[in-house]
């Protein structure tokens, strides 16, 4: 009993001696476990620090793997998306060209064929069966075989398109004799339509000859000029049709003046004034030499004559072709 009283109180003591020392590190002597020695310990210590890098080393090699295979999923992922993307592109053109070529051959079949109001209205029906007609497979002979006649002065009511001028050149906008519209006819505007066509002549002529003056050109500017100024005395300016209808009447001259400037332009317009043609063929020749297309008929003389035209047009080329599909005898 006595013993057990005197470890109890050297602990007491000397316990809280030996935690002092540990703590303020002034004990001398180092504690040693069982077994173990310092180079032990300090190699021990060397493993757990390399186990750890072998362990960061390894973990860092995963992780690059897994960064990798994500970053390659991810570019497969991208390249078969563009790659199903430009397929549906690729395969919604397709479709879209195809429906265009469809009904590229159903308009084309209807211009050449069953023209409507519109296709003549804007001279595609007329131009389709001058393209055909223009074939160099047609060779003249078969045009004089088979003539289709066109009176002599349908063409001076044609209304031409000149591509490299982007001008529309027709000699019955040009003259306009006889063919004024309601709000220009009357005694009111007889000095001055009569002081245009006299200019328009003069012009023509000179342009014939290949003599076409400033002077000539200026005298139908001044003659538009004085249109449009008496239209606005006689009419005052209002939404009425009749005073629409001449107003855009006398703009088309004023367009139409500004061709005959141009030197191609007087060539083309002299080969119309000199034109003496009688048949298609005669007609297909002469826009052919003078680069022509039929232009978009904005007059109702002009209206009126186009589907006539096309019915001729036709006839020719319906007749070169049951005759080159003849069987030979």
């Amino acid at each position: 009993m006595g013993t057990s009283v005197r470890l109890r109180t050297a602990s007491k003591i000397l316990g809280p001696v030996i935690l002092v020392s540990l703590v303020t590190g002034t004990a001398s002597a180092q504690i040693i476990f069982p077994g173990s020695t310092p180079q032990g310990d300090i190699l021990r210590g060397q493993g757990i620090f390399l186990n750890g890098a072998g362990l960061y080393n390894y973990y860092t090699a995963t992780a690059d793997s897994i960064e990798t295979d994500t970053w390659m999923r991810l570019n497969e992922y991208i390249y078969q998306s563009v790659r199903v993307s430009a397929m549906r592109y690729a395969k919604r053109r397709a479709n879209e060209i195809a429906s265009g070529k469809e009904n590229f051959k159903k308009n084309l079949d209807r211009i050449l064929n069953h023209p409507e109001q519109y296709d003549l209205a804007r001279g595609d029906a007329l131009n389709g069966l001058f393209e055909q007609l223009s074939d160099p497979q047609i060779t003249p002979s078969s045009f004089r075989l088979y003539p289709v006649h066109l009176t002599g002065d349908t063409i001076r009511a044609i209304p031409f398109f000149y591509g490299p001028a982007d001008a529309t050149i027709s000699m019955q906008r040009l003259t306009s004799k006889g063919k004024w519209p309601v709000g220009l006819r009357g005694e009111p505007f007889a000095r001055e339509r009569q002081a245009f066509e006299a200019a328009v002549d003069n012009a023509l002529e000179q342009q014939i000859e290949g003599k076409l003056s400033r002077e000539a050109i200026k005298a139908v500017e001044t003659a538009v000029y004085n249109l449009s100024v008496q239209l606005d005395r006689v009419i005052p300016p209002n939404a009425d049709k009749v005073y629409i209808e001449a107003k855009n009447y006398i703009r088309r001259l004023e367009g139409t003046k500004e061709l005959i400037k141009l030197r191609a332009i007087e060539q083309i317009l002299g080969d119309i004034e000199k034109y003496s043609g009688t048949t298609v063929q005669d007609l297909v020749e002469f826009m052919q030499r003078n680069n022509l297309r039929f232009g978009v008929p904005d007059l109702g003389d002009e209206r009126e004559l186009s589907p006539r035209l096309y019915a001729s047009l036709r006839q020719q080329l319906d007749l070169l072709k049951s005759k080159q599909a003849a069987p030979m005898k």
